[in-house]
């Protein structure tokens, strides 16, 4: 009866709203998810997203091994942390401000990535002898979440604040999030963006994937991932505008503006577009509010978007470099 009731996008929301805003409504959140298993392990998607990041990081010329690293957003299951650290990365700092992981999550996820190593490889371009030798060496003496994090090489922070983390100058080769820009207030994410800036190392990177479209399209097919964009800020302050389903709107252009502007500039810019979601704004069938009537339907419609940014200073004078070698 649940599983059907959360199928409809408001009655989702509606619950969402009032546990966001009672005593222990988290907790409670919690507890629906476990038992109606409605965030229920889907080993091979979770494993693709945090091998895209890992592309990502091959396709501006780098890789995880050795690496200092710093995770926005732990989640419930630390697929991207484990598997940075099965390619033998040297620190990871995972830091969230929810405390969604624990040690059954843990396991199960390690658990999972044990079950999937040629999938990995696979995913990752990695040799698969050296990637089940690696998770050999990650198995953990003790049953316990702490154990396990510390065989994988990860420090576990929350509650944490990415805009403040007190790690020193220039000493992440990367920072990386997966499905987590989306779920920041832009002032918040300018400010995670001028401490990414400051922690990361001259040649690091900014590697992120997120999803700008409406989540509430993932469950209900009624909607599409542009559905949200018809409702005003005070409108859509109830339905996703706070709390547990918390979706700032931004469009990609935001995004782009907001890494310009604290410094980055762009080695891969990548955005996937919902043709569901493109044809109902061009036949006029979702109505957008006037808020968002000056992006372009392409850019109302875009439903992802993959992002490697350096340093401004670096990025100009690696190409400048590239631009005085093609010209001798």
């Amino acid at each position: 009866m649940i599983k059907k009731i959360m199928k409809n996008w408001k009655n989702k929301a509606h619950i969402l709203a009032v546990l966001s805003r009672i005593p222990y409504g988290r907790q409670i959140y919690h507890k629906l998810q476990r038992s109606v298993r409605t965030n229920k392990l889907d080993a091979e998607t979770e494993i693709r997203k945090a091998a895209d990041l890992i592309r990502l990081i091959k396709e501006a010329n780098r890789t995880p091994e050795n690496a200092n690293i710093l995770e926005i957003g732990t989640g419930w299951r630390p697929f991207v942390p484990m598997m940075l650290s099965l390619l033998n990365a040297k620190s990871i700092l995972t830091i969230d401000v929810n405390p969604w992981l624990d040690e059954e999550y843990a396991f199960e996820t390690f658990e999972c990535i044990g079950s999937h190593l040629e999938l990995i490889a696979k995913e990752c371009e990695a040799d698969i002898n050296y990637i089940e030798h690696r998770y050999q060496e990650m198995i953990p003496e003790k049953k316990s979440l702490t154990s396990l994090l510390d065989s994988c090489r990860v420090d576990y922070l929350c509650p944490g604040d990415a805009r403040k983390t007190d790690l020193p100058d220039e000493s992440i080769d990367f920072v990386v999030s997966s499905n987590v820009l989306e779920h920041i207030p832009a002032e918040i994410l300018s400010e995670i963006l001028v401490e990414s800036k400051r922690v990361l190392k001259t040649n690091g990177f900014a590697v992120h994937r997120f999803n700008p479209q409406d989540h509430y399209s993932g469950f209900d097919s009624s909607i599409t991932g542009a559905n949200f964009l018809q409702f005003s800020e005070k409108e859509w302050k109830w339905y996703g505008g706070t709390g547990l389903a918390y979706h700032n709107r931004l469009r990609c252009r935001d995004y782009e503006n907001l890494f310009e502007q604290n410094g980055f500039q762009f080695e891969v810019n990548r955005v996937r577009m919902d043709q569901k979601a493109l044809n109902a704004i061009q036949a006029n069938e979702l109505s957008i509010h006037d808020d968002y009537k000056k992006y372009t339907p392409e850019e109302l419609a875009a439903d992802y978007m993959w992002v490697v940014a350096g340093k401004t200073e670096v990025s100009s004078i690696n190409s400048s470099k590239k631009e005085s070698l093609q010209n001798k």
